[in-house]
Formats: structure tokens, sequence, C-alpha cells
């Protein structure tokens, strides 16, 4: 998540990280399973840190719905509705196209958004 600040005083680079995230959620999708673990263990190993690479063995796949991670509000109203049920938030109190934008993102622009 990019802050509203980052977004304002750092476009460029926000819009770099968007798109970059997005082609590398759609390389992680057309690339085949043994693809990815090669890359994400390569990507381990030459940060250098002290990591754990064994878990990377059970990667099955990024977790995002949406094309190039493009979000929608239905994913963040499941969020608010459990709030609401469990007493945090108020019925209407956030709206969930307020919480997220696609607008950086460049797969928006072929999905219609």
């Amino acid at each position: 998540m990019l802050s509203k600040r980052f977004l304002k005083e750092s476009p460029n680079s926000a819009r770099k990280f968007v798109e970059a995230a997005a082609r590398a959620i759609e390389w992680a999708r057309s690339a085949s399973r043994e693809e990815v673990v090669a890359r994400l263990q390569r990507i381990i190993e030459r940060r250098g840190r002290n990591e754990d690479a064994s878990l990377v063995k059970y990667w099955t796949s990024l977790g995002v719905a949406g094309k190039g991670g493009l979000l929608s509000a239905g994913e963040y109203q499941i969020w608010i509705d459990w709030l609401v049920k469990d007493g945090d938030l108020e019925a209407g109190q956030i709206k969930a196209e307020d919480l997220f934008t696609n607008e950086l993102n460049p797969f928006a622009a072929t999905q219609g958004q």
C-alpha cells in the first residue's frame, strides 16, 4: 500500500512501483510454477540477507485475484462488513471505493477502469 503522501510527493516512483508490481503479478501467472519458484529462490539468495528460502518450494500462487493486481470494491467490502458485524465500524462509515485506486495500474485501461 502506498500512502497518499508518497503518491503526492513521488508520483513517478509510485507509478513505476505499481507498474512493476502489476507486471510481476502477470508474469507469475503466466510462468510455470517451477520457473517462479526458481526466480524466488534466486532473489532470496542474491539479497544476501539472513532469510530462509526453504518455504519457497511450497509456493502455489501470489493469491491476487485481479489481473495485474487490480483491486475491486468487493474485496474491501468483505472486510468492512465483517468490521460492522463485530461493532468496530458503523454501517456506512467507510465506503470500499474510498480505500483504493487502480489509477496507476496499467491493467486498469485494459479492464475498462
